[in-house]
């Protein structure tokens, strides 16, 4: 490829290095709820820059496409319809430390960029977005992704981690203080407070739905005031998170018009 007909959004020689055409772009998804900046903006731009790009409208969506491939790059609007991106990112360093995720969201202050890279984000941008701010920042993390994942010198540090406690037959349990839930494999899976909050309601009456509403009201103050899909995105997450640490399934299911049953 000639230098007047390389991709511009490359980096520079990157057409022109030897095997490049064998090199697989990194992964993106683009996660954003306004269809126009999404599909006119944030995707072509990307798209030009390297990036293998998805475009997605909504946490739920992210989700459902982690579980079937995850990405290597996570591009985040912190104000989705049905979850906190803070949050999101959070999981989503919870279910592997290694992709790059960078949020973005209207609002500036110092507290909520402190709040977000404390979530696990690589960085987090304000709009209106600098679209090549956007590109050289999701580079940066995917550049931080491919070092994190070359194989490095044996040492003690280096060492692998205790092997995880006998397996329980006794099955998914919570610890003492609430604050892991342990799973059939012995291994524990830490829990935030909103996830101890629910799992305590559903452990205090195994077998037995729980209604949503007494899981929202252990959730918040304002019941009124809460979308209840926050608690549908919270349960998601915690399957997910438990799938992950044993490859078993947690037995929390939704029951049609009851709530939700942890199963004894």
């Amino acid at each position: 490829m000639s230098g007047r007909d390389r991709d511009p959004g490359m980096p520079p020689n990157a057409a022109d290095a030897p095997g490049a055409g064998a090199i697989a772009r990194p992964r993106l998804a683009v996660v954003e709820d306004d269809a126009e900046l999404r599909e006119k903006i944030l995707l072509p731009v990307l798209g030009a820059a390297g990036f293998d790009i998805t475009g997605l409208a909504s946490a739920l969506q992210l989700y459902r496409s982690w579980a079937t491939s995850p990405f290597d790059l996570v591009l985040l609007d912190i104000g989705l319809p049905d979850d906190d991106g803070v949050e999101i990112a959070a999981h989503l360093r919870q279910l592997s430390p290694s992709p790059g995720i960078v949020i973005y969201t209207g609002r500036g202050h110092s507290l909520d960029r402190l709040r977000g890279l404390r979530a696990g984000a690589d960085a987090y941008l304000v709009k209106p977005l600098d679209m090549a701010e956007v590109v050289q920042t999701l580079h940066n993390a995917n550049a931080r992704r491919v070092a994190q994942a070359s194989p490095q010198p044996e040492g003690p540090q280096h060492r692998p981690a205790p092997a995880p406690a006998p397996a329980d037959s006794s099955g998914w349990r919570l610890d003492r203080q609430g604050w892991s839930m342990l799973a059939p494999c012995g291994t524990p899976v830490p829990l935030n407070q909103a996830e101890r909050q629910v799992l305590m309601a559903l452990a205090a009456s195994p077998g037995t739905p729980v209604s949503r509403e007494a899981l929202i009201a252990r959730l918040t103050g304002d019941a009124d005031g809460f979308d209840p899909h926050r608690l549908e995105m919270l349960v998601y997450r915690l399957r997910q998170k438990c799938r992950q640490a044993c490859g078993e399934d947690l037995p929390l299911r939704a029951v049609r018009g009851a709530g939700y049953l942890l199963e004894a």
